[in-house]
């Protein structure tokens, strides 16, 4: 079996795990997507999601008034 040098780290490994976004070697280390800070999996969620982290203070905005009535 042909070892293969890691694209993140320059480890050479015998078992290279291959990344579902970029296709690139990857040891076992940084196999996965974050772990190598793949930039194609960055461009999938903000093209699938989008900037919407207006979401996330909406949804705490809706708790505050929740717990505003409770309170009253």
């Amino acid at each position: 079996m042909k070892k293969v040098d890691c694209t993140y780290c320059g480890n050479e490994t015998e078992l290279p795990f291959e990344c579902n976004y970029c296709k690139d070697p990857f040891c076992s280390d940084h196999r996965l997507p974050e772990e190598h800070r793949c930039v194609k999996l960055s461009q999938i969620r903000a093209k699938r999601f989008g900037q919407k982290g207006v979401i996330r203070e909406q949804k705490s905005g809706l708790l505050k008034k929740i717990f505003r009535r409770r309170k009253n």
